[in-house]
């Protein structure tokens, strides 16, 4: 296995698609922090008299409570570019032969399963991480946040990263499964970016139909969201306190789905024709 990873970080070194969407990573955050000064400048200052302190209003909005929000999210900006670049990365692997190479050097089935797998997560917890990192160093910093205290901040802090390391697995998890399954790179990139964008609002739809039909003739019957898969990850508000509530769930699903995936993906693998 150990020599595989080096095969895969020497090559994953030498990829450009791979730094570039790093660098496209790294720079999002700045552009919406940029954009959200303009916004508060722009939006803040017309019809009043008297000068607008736009600093002052960005501390009070919590800007960087309102971002970290969107790293648990499984339609990130950092999970869904690498997505991309992994999906497109480790497919290489089959169009190329390397996969069937390797099984013909008599490298087992799990060694090669897993070693591409952990490769697509450390992959996205590389985007994770320079996003992260540039959103604290040019919002937290400059910005603060809020009249948050600051156990209240460091805790936000550690439940987004921790969210963010847990949806960009499942999502990895999600393609390497259809990749291994199929060994085409079409599927494993369409069916995961279907199922983040839509499968959460289609859930969600159907749960708010039950609740309109559980209502009629009924008193008004409001559902928790908050149950609802896929969906409920979107749904954290790091500009005041932690749901641990929320936590709670988005792990029930997330984390046993992203086992489901993983041996799914391992089983198909197993007994796929390669010739």
């Amino acid at each position: 296995m150990i020599n595989i990873f080096r095969t895969e970080f020497f090559r994953l070194k030498h990829n450009k698609l791979f730094w570039v969407l790093f660098g496209v990573c790294g720079g999002l955050p700045v552009l919406g922090i940029l954009l959200s000064v303009f916004i508060t400048a722009f939006f803040g200052g017309m019809g009043m008299d008297v000068e607008v302190d736009v600093w002052a209003a960005m501390r009070l909005s919590n800007i960087p409570g309102q971002m970290l929000a969107e790293f648990p999210s499984l339609m990130s900006d950092n999970a869904m570019l690498s997505l991309i670049c992994a999906s497109i990365f480790i497919s290489a692997e089959f169009s190329f032969g390397t996969v069937r190479n390797m099984v013909l050097a008599r490298r087992s089935r799990t060694e090669i399963y897993f070693s591409l797998l952990i490769t697509a997560v450390i992959i996205a917890v590389a985007y994770l991480s320079v996003s992260f990192a540039t959103t604290l160093l040019f919002s937290a910093s400059i910005f603060g946040f809020g009249s948050m205290s600051a156990t209240n901040a460091f805790t936000a802090i550690i439940t987004s990263f921790t969210l963010g390391i847990v949806s960009v697995i499942f999502v990895q998890s999600m393609m390497c499964m259809f990749l291994f399954c199929t060994r085409k790179l079409a599927p494993a990139l369409a069916l995961p970016l279907v199922i983040c964008f839509f499968v959460p609002s289609v859930l969600v739809s159907i749960v708010q139909f039950v609740a309109v039909f559980k209502s009629i003739g009924d008193e008004l019957f409001m559902p928790d969201l908050s149950w609802v898969p896929l969906y409920n990850s979107s749904m954290f508000d790091f500009t005041s306190k932690v749901d641990g509530a929320l936590v709670g769930k988005v792990l029930l699903y997330n984390i046993p789905l992203s086992a489901l995936f993983i041996t799914l993906g391992w089983v198909s693998f197993r007994k796929a024709d390669l010739k």
